[in-house]
C-alpha cells in the first residue's frame, strides 16, 4: 500500500513538473499579438469593417489566467464619417487558475475604460448599424419524439462558477440623428457591480450624465442589489436620483428621487413593485417651485397587458404667481388603479381628489381612453372655488361701459369638436355647497352624458338663493359648428341678492319665477349672440327696480311744466308689488310688448327691444298715475293723476338714457283739458236736456189736464143736450102715444 502511495505521489510531482515546464514553454514561445491580424481579418470578413489594435495584448498565467487588451477601434459604416463606431482605450479579463481546476471558474472583474460608442441615423433614415443586423437562421423544429437526456446524464458533470463583476469607467454613448438634427450624449463615469454568481445577490452602482446640446443636461445615480433566482429577477433597495435642466423641460431644474423593491418573474411575465416611493422637485419656469410625491404598490402583467396600482397616493405642492394665492396643495388617492392596455381602459376605485381643503370622492372609469368612453361619479360636501382661485372677498366694481366706437373684442369659445363627436360619457357630479364668483349654491346635482356628438347636461339642479333651479343643456357637435340648446326654470328665486353677490350691485329685486328656452350656434361670442333664438317669461313680486324712480321722474317733469323747483330725489328706485313680462328672442334681439308692473302710485306697461349683439335697449314705458296723494318723493301730482305718461329708455343697457317725453305730457294734458271741457259741456247738455224734458213733461201735463177738463165739459154739455133731446123725444113720443091711444079709444068706441 505504501509503495502504491509513493508511486502516486511521484506521479503527481511529475505531473506538476510537466505542467510547470509546459506553462513556461507556453509563455516563452506563445505570442498573442500574432493573432491580432487574424482577428482583424475575421472581423473584416464577417462585417466588412476593420478592427484595429493600437497596443500589445498581454497574458497572465498565475494566480489568474487572463488577457489585457490595449486600445482598439471598430470602424464606422460607409457614409457616416471616418470616426470609429466603437473605441476602447483598455479592456481586461482573467480567470482564477485554481478555480478552473476545481471546475468552479472564478472570472475576475471585466474592466472597460474609455469606451466610446457612436450611433447615427442619416437624413434618409438609415442607421450605422443596419449592415450589422442579419436575419436569424430559421429555427429548426425540435423532434418531439426524441428522447430527452436523462437527468443522470446531466448530473454527471456540473460546472459552477462566479463573475467578480463589471467595471466600466469613462464611457461615452453618442446618438446623432441627421433627419431631425437631434444629438444626445451619455457619459457613464462609472458602472460597477459586485461578484456575480448563480442564486446570489450582487450590488450595482451607476453614475451617468445625459446631455443634448442646448436642449437638456441631466445627471443620474443608481444603486440597487440584484438577485436572479428561480427565474425571478429582483432589484432590492433600488435607489434612483436624477436631476435635469434645459429647454426640453418646462422648468429651470427638476430633480427626482425614487425608492422601490422590484421583482420580475420570467415564467409568469409579471412585474411587481413594492414600497414604491418617488419625490419630484422643480424650480423656476412657470412655477417658482413644486414638490410632488407618489407612492403605491404596482403590479404589471406583461402577458395580459394589465397594470395595477394599489393604495395609490399622489400629493403635490405648487408655489408661484401662476398658482392662485401663490400656493396650491393637490392630492389624489385611490384604493386601486387598473390600467388595461389591450382594452385601453383605466379604472380608479375609491377615488379622493383634493385641492387645498376642497375634496371630491367617487370613482372614475375610462373604458376606452382612445375613443374615449368615460364613466364617473364625484361628490363634495363643500367646494370654495373663490378661495381656491384667490378671488377677492370685496365685491367687484361694475366696469364702466365702453364707448360705442371702441366695442369689446370678440371672444372665441373653441370646443374640441372631434373629441366631442367620439366621446361617450356617463357621469354624475354632486356638490352640497359651492361658492363661486361670490355666489353660494347649494345641493348641486349635475348629470352628464355624451354619445354620437350629443353632449347633455340634464338634469342640472340646485337650490339657488331661496329658490329652486332646474336646467337642461345640450351641445350638438355633429355639424361643423356647435349648436347649443338651453332650458332653464327658476322658482322663488331672490334675484336681488343673487345679482349683488355676482356683480356687486343689482338693478332688480324681488322673488322671481323664470322660464327660459334658448338655441344658438357658433364658435364666437358674437355669433352666439346673433344666432340666439327662443322665448322667456318672467314674473316678480314684492320687488323694486333700482336706478330709476318713475314717480320722481314724472313729478320732475310736472315741476318743469309748472316752472317749479324739481323735488329732491331721496331714493333712486321704483317699488312694485308685481311685475311680469314675456319675450321672444330672434337673432339676438329680445322683443316684448306685455310688460305689466303694479306699483303703489303708478302702473307700468311697455314694449320694446333689447339688442344683445350691440348691448343696447330701446324701450317705451307707459306710466299711469293711479293716486292723487303725495308721490314717493313728496311731490303732488293731482293734475297728472290718470294720465298715461310715456317714458323712453334708450342706449346702453348698463347706463341707458331715461327720457320723460314732455311733448306727450303736453298732449296728454291738453287732451285732459279737452276731455274736462267736453265732460262739462256734456254735463250741461245733459242738465238742459233734463230741464227741457221736465218742462215738456209739465207742459204736456197742463195741456193734457186742460184738454181733459174741456173734454169733460164738452162731454157734459153733449150729455145734457142728449138728455134734453131725449127728454123732448120722450115727451113727443108720449104725446104721440097718447094721441094714438086716444085715436084707438075713439075707434073702439065707434066699434062698440
Amino acid at each position: 500500500m505504501m509503495k502504491i502511495f509513493k508511486w502516486l505521489l511521484a506521479g503527481i510531482a511529475l505531473l506538476v513538473v510537466l505542467v510547470i515546464v509546459a506553462v513556461g514553454a507556453f509563455l516563452a514561445l506563445f505570442d498573442a499579438n500574432e493573432y491580432k491580424q487574424n482577428l482583424s481579418d475575421l472581423v473584416q470578413q464577417q462585417t466588412g469593417r476593420s478592427l484595429q489594435f493600437s497596443g500589445d495584448i498581454k497574458l497572465t498565467l498565475y494566480p489568474s489566467l487572463g488577457m489585457k487588451l490595449g486600445a482598439m477601434t471598430f470602424a464606422n459604416a460607409p457614409g457616416f464619417g471616418d470616426s470609429p463606431m466603437l473605441a476602447v482605450k483598455n479592456a481586461s479579463v482573467s480567470v482564477d487558475v485554481l478555480s478552473l481546476l476545481a471546475f468552479k471558474p472564478q472570472i475576475a472583474q471585466l474592466q472597460l475604460d474609455g469606451l466610446k460608442l457612436t450611433l447615427q441615423k442619416s437624413a434618409q433614415g438609415k442607421t450605422n448599424w443596419d449592415d450589422l443586423v442579419k436575419s436569424s437562421p430559421p429555427a429548426v423544429e425540435s423532434d418531439k419524439t426524441a428522447t430527452p437526456p436523462a437527468a443522470d446524464d446531466a448530473a454527471g458533470f456540473k460546472l459552477e462558477g462566479a463573475f467578480d463583476g463589471l467595471l466600466i469607467s469613462n464611457a461615452q454613448l453618442l446618438w446623432k440623428d441627421a433627419s431631425t438634427g437631434d444629438e444626445y450624449r451619455v457619459d457613464i463615469s462609472q458602472l460597477t457591480t459586485g461578484a456575480i454568481a448563480p442564486d446570489l445577490e450582487f450590488p450595482l452602482q451607476l453614475r451617468m450624465a445625459l446631455e443634448s446640446v442646448g436642449q437638456l443636461s441631466a445627471q443620474m445615480t443608481l444603486n440597487t442589489r440584484i438577485l436572479f433566482k428561480n427565474q425571478v429577477l429582483s432589484l432590492r433597495g433600488l435607489q434612483l436620483e436624477t436631476s435635469a435642466a434645459g429647454a426640453l423641460i418646462p422648468v429651470d431644474q427638476v430633480s427626482l428621487n425614487l425608492a422601490a423593491e422590484v421583482t420580475f418573474s420570467l415564467p409568469d411575465q409579471r412585474l411587481g413593485v413594492s414600497a414604491f416611493n418617488t419625490r419630484i422637485n422643480t424650480r423656476g419656469g412657470v412655477l417658482e417651485k413644486s414638490a410632488t410625491t407618489l407612492s403605491g404598490e404596482i403590479g404589471f402583467d406583461l402577458t395580459r397587458q394589465e397594470l395595477t396600482v394599489g393604495v395609490l397616493d399622489l400629493q403635490s405642492e405648487l408655489h408661484g404667481e401662476a398658482v392662485p394665492n401663490g400656493q396650491l396643495k393637490a392630492a389624489l388617492s385611490a384604493s386601486k388603479l387598473e390600467l388595461l392596455l389591450e382594452k385601453r381602459a383605466l379604472k380608479l376605485d375609491d377615488l379622493v381628489l383634493a385641492l387645498n381643503e376642497n375634496r371630491f370622492k367617487g370613482f372614475l372609469q375610462l373604458l376606452d381612453y382612445q375613443r374615449p368612453d368615460v364613466r364617473f361619479e364625484l361628490s363634495s360636501e363643500r367646494f370654495d372655488l373663490d378661495k381656491l382661485l384667490g378671488a377677492s372677498i370685496t365685491q367687484p366694481e361694475v366696469p364702466a361701459p365702453q364707448p360705442e366706437e371702441a366695442p369689446a373684442a370678440d371672444v372665441q369659445i373653441s370646443l374640441p369638436m372631434e373629441l366631442l363627436r367620439n366621446l361617450r360619457l356617463d357621469g354624475r357630479l354632486a356638490v352640497a355647497s359651492l361658492i363661486a364668483q361670490g355666489l353660494t349654491l347649494n345641493d348641486i346635482v349635475l348629470k352628464m352624458t355624451a354619445d354620437k356628438g350629443i353632449v347633455r347636461l340634464d338634469p342640472f339642479t340646485m337650490n339657488l338663493y331661496q329658490g329652486s333651479f332646474v336646467s337642461a343643456i345640450q351641445i350638438n357637435a355633429q355639424a361643423d359648428k356647435p349648436v347649443y340648446t338651453v332650458s332653464k326654470q327658476l322658482t322663488g328665486f331672490k334675484i336681488g341678492k343673487f345679482l349683488t353677490d355676482f356683480m356687486g350691485d343689482s338693478m332688480l329685486y324681488g322673488e322671481t319665477d323664470l322660464n327660459l328656452h334658448l338655441t344658438a350656434e357658433g364658435e364666437w361670442l358674437s355669433a352666439l349672440k346673433s344666432s340666439l333664438n327662443g322665448d322667456l317669461s318672467l314674473a316678480l313680486k314684492d320687488g323694486s327696480v333700482k336706478g330709476i324712480n318713475i314717480r320722481h321722474s314724472i313729478d320732475s317733469a310736472r315741476a318743469k311744466l309748472r316752472r317749479e323747483d324739481v323735488p329732491e330725489l331721496v331714493e333712486k328706485k321704483t317699488d312694485f308689488s308685481a311685475l311680469s313680462l314675456s319675450a321672444m328672442i330672434k337673432n339676438g334681439v329680445v322683443s316684448t310688448d306685455d310688460l305689466d308692473m303694479q306699483a303703489p302710485l303708478v302702473r307700468l306697461g311697455g314694449k320694446g327691444t333689447a339688442d344683445l349683439v350691440h348691448e343696447t335697449v330701446d324701450y317705451l314705458l307707459n306710466a299711469k298715475l293711479v293716486s292723487s296723494f303725495k308721490g314717493q318723493q313728496g311731490g303732488t301730482a293731482d293734475e297728472l293723476t290718470g294720465l298715461t305718461i310715456p317714458v323712453a329708455i334708450r342706449g346702453s343697457w348698463l347706463s341707458p338714457e331715461i327720457d320723460i317725453q314732455l311733448d306727450e305730457i303736453f298732449k296728454a294734458k291738453l287732451n285732459a283739458k279737452k276731455q274736462q271741457i267736453s265732460d262739462a259741456l256734456d254735463k250741461q247738455n245733459d242738465a238742459l236736456a233734463q230741464k227741457l224734458a221736465a218742462e215738456k213733461a209739465s207742459l204736456k201735463a197742463t195741456q193734457d189736464k186742460a184738454l181733459a177738463e174741456k173734454k169733460a165739459q164738452l162731454e157734459l154739455q153733449q150729455q145734457q143736450a142728449e138728455d134734453a133731446k131725449k127728454a123732448e123725444l120722450d115727451a113727443r113720443k108720449k104725446q104721440e102715444e097718447e094721441k094714438a091711444r086716444k085715436k084707438l079709444d075713439e075707434k073702439l068706441k065707434k066699434l062698440f
